[in-house]
Protein backbone atom coordinates (compact mmCIF):
# COMPACT_ATOMS: atom_id res chain seq x y z
CA UNK A 1 0.00 0.00 0.00
CA UNK A 2 2.83 2.38 0.85
CA UNK A 3 4.43 1.72 -2.52
CA UNK A 4 1.11 2.38 -4.27
CA UNK A 5 0.55 5.72 -2.55
CA UNK A 6 4.15 6.74 -3.16
CA UNK A 7 3.71 5.95 -6.85
CA UNK A 8 0.47 7.93 -7.00
CA UNK A 9 2.03 10.94 -5.25
CA UNK A 10 5.00 10.91 -7.60
CA UNK A 11 2.69 10.67 -10.61
CA UNK A 12 0.63 13.63 -9.36
CA UNK A 13 3.76 15.68 -8.72
CA UNK A 14 5.09 14.85 -12.18
CA UNK A 15 1.76 15.84 -13.74
CA UNK A 16 1.65 19.17 -11.89
CA UNK A 17 5.27 19.94 -12.78
CA UNK A 18 4.56 19.15 -16.45
CA UNK A 19 1.47 21.39 -16.45
CA UNK A 20 3.43 24.25 -14.88
CA UNK A 21 6.20 23.78 -17.45
CA UNK A 22 3.63 23.96 -20.27
CA UNK A 23 2.32 27.22 -18.86
CA UNK A 24 5.73 28.80 -18.27
CA UNK A 25 7.50 27.61 -21.42
CA UNK A 26 4.67 27.59 -23.95
CA UNK A 27 6.17 30.43 -26.00
CA UNK A 28 9.36 28.42 -26.47
CA UNK A 29 7.34 25.37 -27.48
CA UNK A 30 5.14 27.27 -29.93
CA UNK A 31 7.95 29.44 -31.31
CA UNK A 32 11.13 27.37 -31.48
CA UNK A 33 14.40 29.04 -32.32
CA UNK A 34 14.97 29.59 -36.03
CA UNK A 35 18.22 28.12 -37.25
CA UNK A 36 19.98 28.49 -40.59
CA UNK A 37 18.23 31.67 -41.74
CA UNK A 38 18.66 31.66 -45.54
CA UNK A 39 20.09 34.56 -47.51
CA UNK A 40 17.12 36.24 -49.13
CA UNK A 41 19.28 38.07 -51.67
CA UNK A 42 18.68 41.78 -51.35
CA UNK A 43 18.39 43.91 -54.44
CA UNK A 44 17.33 43.11 -57.96
CA UNK A 45 15.84 39.74 -58.90
CA UNK A 46 14.22 38.79 -62.18
CA UNK A 47 11.06 40.88 -62.22
CA UNK A 48 11.23 42.39 -58.74
CA UNK A 49 13.36 44.08 -56.09
CA UNK A 50 13.87 42.99 -52.46
CA UNK A 51 14.70 45.45 -49.69
CA UNK A 52 14.56 45.45 -45.89
CA UNK A 53 11.39 47.02 -44.53
CA UNK A 54 11.93 49.72 -41.92
CA UNK A 55 8.62 51.29 -40.89
CA UNK A 56 8.38 53.57 -37.86
CA UNK A 57 8.82 50.64 -35.47
CA UNK A 58 12.21 49.70 -36.97
CA UNK A 59 13.22 46.63 -38.97
CA UNK A 60 10.09 44.52 -39.54
CA UNK A 61 10.91 42.22 -42.47
CA UNK A 62 11.22 42.79 -46.22
CA UNK A 63 9.32 44.53 -48.98
CA UNK A 64 9.28 43.02 -52.46
CA UNK A 65 8.32 45.39 -55.29
CA UNK A 66 7.54 44.50 -58.91
CA UNK A 67 9.74 46.02 -61.60
CA UNK A 68 8.60 48.65 -64.02
CA UNK A 69 5.15 49.45 -62.64
CA UNK A 70 3.36 50.95 -59.70
CA UNK A 71 2.07 48.17 -57.41
CA UNK A 72 -1.67 47.57 -57.57
CA UNK A 73 -1.76 47.13 -53.81
CA UNK A 74 -0.06 45.20 -51.02
CA UNK A 75 -0.02 41.58 -49.89
CA UNK A 76 1.19 41.14 -46.30
CA UNK A 77 2.67 37.68 -45.66
CA UNK A 78 2.85 36.07 -42.20
CA UNK A 79 5.12 33.03 -41.89
CA UNK A 80 4.74 29.92 -39.75
CA UNK A 81 6.77 28.87 -36.73
CA UNK A 82 10.34 27.57 -37.11
CA UNK A 83 10.57 29.93 -40.10
CA UNK A 84 11.65 33.49 -40.80
CA UNK A 85 10.68 36.13 -43.34
CA UNK A 86 13.55 34.97 -45.55
CA UNK A 87 11.70 31.69 -46.19
CA UNK A 88 8.73 33.41 -47.82
CA UNK A 89 10.25 34.86 -50.98
CA UNK A 90 8.87 32.05 -53.21
CA UNK A 91 5.39 32.79 -51.83
CA UNK A 92 5.86 36.52 -52.34
CA UNK A 93 6.78 35.85 -55.96
CA UNK A 94 3.21 34.64 -56.63
CA UNK A 95 1.69 38.00 -55.73
CA UNK A 96 4.46 40.20 -57.08
CA UNK A 97 4.07 38.53 -60.48
CA UNK A 98 0.44 39.62 -60.33
CA UNK A 99 1.54 43.24 -59.93
CA UNK A 100 1.35 43.63 -56.16
CA UNK A 101 3.83 44.66 -53.52
CA UNK A 102 4.61 41.91 -50.98
CA UNK A 103 5.55 42.61 -47.37
CA UNK A 104 7.28 39.71 -45.63
CA UNK A 105 6.55 40.26 -41.95
CA UNK A 106 9.11 39.25 -39.35
CA UNK A 107 8.21 38.53 -35.73
CA UNK A 108 10.44 39.72 -32.86
CA UNK A 109 13.15 37.19 -32.06
CA UNK A 110 12.90 35.57 -35.49
CA UNK A 111 15.31 35.88 -38.39
CA UNK A 112 17.14 39.21 -38.19
CA UNK A 113 14.58 41.02 -36.05
CA UNK A 114 15.63 41.60 -32.44
CA UNK A 115 13.23 41.12 -29.57
CA UNK A 116 11.68 38.51 -27.34
CA UNK A 117 10.25 35.46 -29.08
CA UNK A 118 6.71 35.26 -27.68
CA UNK A 119 3.25 34.76 -29.13
CA UNK A 120 2.16 38.13 -27.75
CA UNK A 121 5.08 39.89 -29.44
CA UNK A 122 4.35 38.10 -32.72
CA UNK A 123 0.70 39.14 -32.55
CA UNK A 124 1.62 42.75 -31.80
CA UNK A 125 4.05 42.79 -34.73
CA UNK A 126 1.42 41.27 -37.02
CA UNK A 127 -1.10 43.96 -36.17
CA UNK A 128 1.53 46.68 -36.48
CA UNK A 129 2.48 45.43 -39.95
CA UNK A 130 -1.07 46.01 -41.15
CA UNK A 131 -1.26 49.50 -39.65
CA UNK A 132 2.19 50.49 -40.92
CA UNK A 133 1.57 49.14 -44.41
CA UNK A 134 -1.64 51.12 -44.62
CA UNK A 135 0.08 54.28 -43.39
CA UNK A 136 2.95 53.88 -45.85
CA UNK A 137 1.14 52.78 -49.00
CA UNK A 138 -2.61 52.86 -48.50
CA UNK A 139 -4.79 50.14 -49.97
CA UNK A 140 -5.89 47.75 -51.12
CA UNK A 141 -4.26 45.39 -48.59
CA UNK A 142 -4.54 41.60 -48.62
CA UNK A 143 -3.32 39.31 -45.84
CA UNK A 144 -1.74 35.89 -46.36
CA UNK A 145 -0.85 33.61 -43.47
CA UNK A 146 0.52 30.08 -43.27
CA UNK A 147 -0.02 27.84 -40.22
CA UNK A 148 0.88 30.02 -37.21
CA UNK A 149 0.92 32.95 -39.62
CA UNK A 150 -2.72 32.26 -40.51
CA UNK A 151 -3.54 32.70 -36.84
CA UNK A 152 -1.59 35.95 -36.80
CA UNK A 153 -3.38 37.20 -39.91
CA UNK A 154 -6.75 36.49 -38.30
CA UNK A 155 -5.76 38.44 -35.18
CA UNK A 156 -4.52 41.33 -37.33
CA UNK A 157 -7.95 41.54 -38.98
CA UNK A 158 -9.77 41.76 -35.64
CA UNK A 159 -10.88 45.37 -35.19
CA UNK A 160 -9.51 46.34 -38.63
CA UNK A 161 -12.05 44.53 -40.78
CA UNK A 162 -12.72 47.43 -43.12
CA UNK A 163 -9.01 47.83 -43.92
CA UNK A 164 -8.44 44.31 -45.30
CA UNK A 165 -9.48 43.72 -48.92
CA UNK A 166 -9.11 39.94 -48.66
CA UNK A 167 -7.42 37.19 -46.65
CA UNK A 168 -5.81 33.89 -47.65
CA UNK A 169 -5.31 31.49 -44.72
CA UNK A 170 -3.24 28.37 -45.48
CA UNK A 171 -3.21 25.24 -43.27
CA UNK A 172 -4.75 27.31 -40.44
CA UNK A 173 -6.11 26.41 -37.04
CA UNK A 174 -9.64 27.24 -35.99
CA UNK A 175 -8.13 28.08 -32.62
CA UNK A 176 -4.81 27.29 -31.01
CA UNK A 177 -6.68 25.92 -28.02
CA UNK A 178 -8.52 23.43 -30.23
CA UNK A 179 -5.29 22.09 -31.75
CA UNK A 180 -3.45 22.01 -28.42
CA UNK A 181 -6.33 20.17 -26.73
CA UNK A 182 -6.12 17.55 -29.45
CA UNK A 183 -2.35 17.13 -29.04
CA UNK A 184 -2.24 17.23 -25.22
CA UNK A 185 -5.39 15.44 -24.14
CA UNK A 186 -4.17 14.81 -20.58
CA UNK A 187 -3.78 18.50 -19.77
CA UNK A 188 -6.33 21.33 -19.33
CA UNK A 189 -4.69 23.32 -22.11
CA UNK A 190 -7.58 25.78 -22.43
CA UNK A 191 -6.65 26.98 -18.93
CA UNK A 192 -2.91 26.71 -19.48
CA UNK A 193 -2.71 28.77 -22.70
CA UNK A 194 -2.03 32.47 -22.27
CA UNK A 195 -4.29 33.18 -25.26
CA UNK A 196 -6.53 30.81 -27.22
CA UNK A 197 -5.78 32.61 -30.50
CA UNK A 198 -9.29 31.89 -31.70
CA UNK A 199 -9.35 32.55 -35.45
CA UNK A 200 -13.08 31.82 -35.72
CA UNK A 201 -13.89 34.52 -33.19
CA UNK A 202 -11.34 36.96 -34.64
CA UNK A 203 -12.97 36.74 -38.08
CA UNK A 204 -16.55 36.90 -36.85
CA UNK A 205 -17.16 40.45 -38.14
CA UNK A 206 -15.03 40.21 -41.27
CA UNK A 207 -17.12 40.41 -44.44
CA UNK A 208 -14.40 40.61 -47.08
CA UNK A 209 -13.21 37.73 -49.30
CA UNK A 210 -11.77 34.91 -47.20
CA UNK A 211 -10.05 31.89 -48.75
CA UNK A 212 -9.08 28.95 -46.53
CA UNK A 213 -6.65 26.37 -47.89
CA UNK A 214 -6.48 22.99 -46.17
CA UNK A 215 -4.10 20.09 -46.77
CA UNK A 216 -5.72 16.65 -46.65
CA UNK A 217 -2.55 14.96 -45.38
CA UNK A 218 -1.78 17.55 -42.71
CA UNK A 219 -0.70 15.77 -39.51
CA UNK A 220 0.42 18.86 -37.58
CA UNK A 221 -2.85 20.79 -37.85
CA UNK A 222 -5.34 18.21 -39.15
CA UNK A 223 -7.45 19.51 -42.00
CA UNK A 224 -10.69 19.46 -40.02
CA UNK A 225 -9.47 22.61 -38.21
CA UNK A 226 -9.29 24.46 -41.53
CA UNK A 227 -12.67 23.02 -42.52
CA UNK A 228 -14.27 24.22 -39.31
CA UNK A 229 -12.77 27.70 -39.75
CA UNK A 230 -14.31 27.89 -43.22
CA UNK A 231 -17.66 26.44 -42.14
CA UNK A 232 -17.98 28.90 -39.25
CA UNK A 233 -17.51 31.87 -41.56
CA UNK A 234 -20.41 32.57 -43.96
CA UNK A 235 -18.24 34.21 -46.61
CA UNK A 236 -15.32 31.77 -46.62
CA UNK A 237 -14.27 29.77 -49.66
CA UNK A 238 -12.54 26.46 -48.91
CA UNK A 239 -9.84 24.95 -51.11
CA UNK A 240 -8.70 21.40 -50.33
CA UNK A 241 -5.27 20.19 -51.44
CA UNK A 242 -5.84 16.45 -51.57
CA UNK A 243 -2.20 15.63 -52.31
CA UNK A 244 -0.50 17.84 -49.72
CA UNK A 245 0.62 17.87 -46.10
CA UNK A 246 1.43 20.68 -43.70
CA UNK A 247 4.95 21.33 -44.95
CA UNK A 248 4.62 20.61 -48.68
CA UNK A 249 1.42 22.46 -49.53
CA UNK A 250 3.29 25.04 -51.63
CA UNK A 251 4.46 22.45 -54.16
CA UNK A 252 0.83 21.37 -54.60
CA UNK A 253 -0.35 24.87 -55.49
CA UNK A 254 -0.31 24.70 -59.27
CA UNK A 255 -0.70 27.79 -61.46
CA UNK A 256 -4.40 26.94 -61.86
CA UNK A 257 -4.86 26.70 -58.11
CA UNK A 258 -3.17 30.04 -57.57
CA UNK A 259 -5.39 31.59 -60.19
CA UNK A 260 -8.40 30.13 -58.40
CA UNK A 261 -7.24 31.52 -55.06
CA UNK A 262 -6.63 34.98 -56.51
CA UNK A 263 -9.99 34.92 -58.25
CA UNK A 264 -11.73 34.04 -54.97
CA UNK A 265 -9.88 36.90 -53.29
CA UNK A 266 -11.29 39.16 -56.02
CA UNK A 267 -7.80 40.29 -56.97
CA UNK A 268 -7.85 42.41 -60.12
Amino acid sequence: MWLLWTTVRLAVIAYVVAAIALYVFQDRLLLPAVSNVPDIGLGQHTGYDVQPWHPASGYAGYVVTPDGREPLGTFILYHGNAESAENKLPLADVFVRSGYRAVLVEYPGHGKRPGTRTMKAAMTASRSALAESRAQWGGPIFLVGESLGAGMAAQAILGEESVVAGALLITPWDSLASVASEKLRLFPVRWILHDHFDAVAALERYTGPLVVVGAANDTLIPVWHAERLALEHPHAQFMLLRDAGHDDWFSSMTADRWQQALRLLKVD
